[in-house]
């Protein structure tokens, strides 16, 4: 026989393995009899970015004779950018700057040709995929007074994402 501690020891071991026993019969047909399915919604936002790189830009304009005698000045890339993009609205130029000593500056090389009248001007741009190289080149059309020699670059650019 089993001393009377052993004893003791022997039913609570029985004890236990009953429990595990019916637990896990009824347990599993629980489970089997509770099966349920649901659906699961899940959405995301992608937050637009913009990366802009200027690689080169013109920091000094000369005015000649020639160009006085013309009316106008011709700079050909005088700005080189590069841009990335994941909106899918594009993104947005803005140009200010003094025009002094020009009256107007026309801008080729966007979606569209820009005219600046005055020293601001926004641009929509469409959106592109990948990087894109933007070469801009710049028409400046001279005041009446405008004398020869070399000016700062009048116009700075600020790019946004929509």
């Amino acid at each position: 026989m089993y001393p009377p501690k052993m004893k003791k020891y022997h039913f609570y071991f029985a004890a236990l393995v009953a429990t595990l026993f019916f637990t896990a019969f009824l347990g599993a047909q629980e489970t089997c009899a509770a099966t349920r399915t649901a659906k699961l919604a899940v959405t995301a936002r992608v937050i637009p970015y913009l990366q802009f790189k200027l690689i080169s830009q013109v920091s000094e304009i000369t005015v000649t004779e020639a160009d006085i005698q013309k009316g106008y000045l011709d700079v050909r890339s005088a700005s080189r950018l590069e841009l990335k993009t994941n909106s899918t609205n594009g993104y947005t130029l803005a140009f200010d700057g003094s025009l002094w000593p020009f009256k107007e500056v026309q801008i080729q090389g966007l979606s569209n040709p820009l005219q600046l009248n005055s020293g601001q001007a926004v641009v929509h741009q469409p959106s592109v995929r990948g990087k894109m190289i933007m070469d801009l080149s710049y028409r400046f059309v001279l005041s009446e007074d405008t004398k020869t020699g070399s000016y700062s670059w009048p116009l700075s650019l600020t790019v946004l994402p929509i």
